[in-house]
């Protein structure tokens, strides 16, 4: 039977590597989570668990609202436990049901919802715009609108609204070149006097990379492992600042680590320069390695 209806995918990020450590304590994790919040959220907004996927869960709402609100309540508990980070994927359309038992969906609908979910940032919502057409102002206002994406095996190009940015180096998403991607984590700082400096420094990071021949670089809250990474901390001591800076390859191995450090009077002046000079070096370290960690 077809008929309409909202698909929401959510996954748990490095669910692998959480085996890995310690698979004991990961399924306890999982399965307080299943009982703590999954089951009373999906009670509060009429969601219909399909399966569960392990790592991950499909699900069935009949609101667009209503999933998404399910989804921020999801990421709001996941980042207040701080134990694990989830990824949520929601699109609006035809869906083919079956009624089972087990019932299971099936269509295009449903493939685009879990494109969605790979592609969107840790720790954020992706949504299509039909989904995001159904949505209240207030709703509406948390997500940012990403453009239209070429999506892994669907035909034609999807407008993402994410409440966070894309990780655009995702297999969920079909790339025009095979670029390494550098996902930028904003600097952060260790006193409000150089907050505005660290958000300079970290759009002038992604703006020098960008005009590297053979380089991608997009600016990710929590990057993905599968990317080169680079992180920078800002702190100060007395009239002076340091920027702390380190670069991973795939995988999460250190590359490259520096320290810069100037004048705090100096602050406003030095973010192009010094993300002009990182940005050169990045380049530099990359070109050694770039055969190592082709995609």
């Amino acid at each position: 039977m077809r008929s309409l209806g909202v698909i929401f995918l959510a996954d748990v990020v490095g669910y692998s590597k959480m085996m890995a450590s310690d698979e004991i304590g990961t399924l306890n994790l999982i399965r307080a989570f299943q009982k703590e919040t999954i089951a009373p959220t999906l009670a509060k907004y009429g969601g219909t668990m399909i399966k569960s996927l392990g790592d991950g869960w499909l699900i069935e709402f009949k609101s667009a609202s209503n999933a998404v609100n399910c989804a921020m309540a999801w990421q709001t508990i996941s980042k207040q436990q701080g134990k694990m980070s989830l990824r949520v994927g929601i699109h609006l359309g035809d869906v083919e049901h079956e009624e089972g038992p087990p019932p299971d969906v099936y269509g295009d609908t449903v493939n685009i919802a879990a494109r969605l979910e790979s592609i969107a940032e840790n720790g954020e919502v992706a949504i299509s715009a039909s989904t995001y057409l159904c949505l209240d102002e207030n709703q509406a206002k948390t997500f940012n609108n990403c453009g239209k994406q070429t999506l892994k095996n669907i035909s034609t190009p999807v407008e993402v609204w994410s409440t966070g940015r894309l990780n655009i180096g995702s297999k969920g998403m079909t790339r025009e070149n095979a670029k390494p991607l550098i996902s930028i984590k904003p600097f952060v700082s260790t006193s409000e006097v150089v907050g505005g400096f660290c958000e300079d420094v970290t759009h002038d990071l992604e703006k020098y990379l960008n005009q590297k021949d053979w380089i991608d670089s997009t600016v990710q809250k929590n990057p993905s492992e599968n990317d080169y990474q680079l992180i920078g901390t800002v702190s100060v001591s007395g009239p002076n600042f340091t920027i702390d800076v380190i670069l991973k390859a795939p995988g999460g191995k250190a590359l490259w680590s520096k320290s810069f450090g100037a004048a705090l009077r100096q602050i406003n002046l030095v973010s192009d320069t010094v993300a002009n000079q990182i940005s050169s070096q990045i380049f530099l370290e990359i070109m050694k390695v770039r055969d190592k960690f082709k995609s």
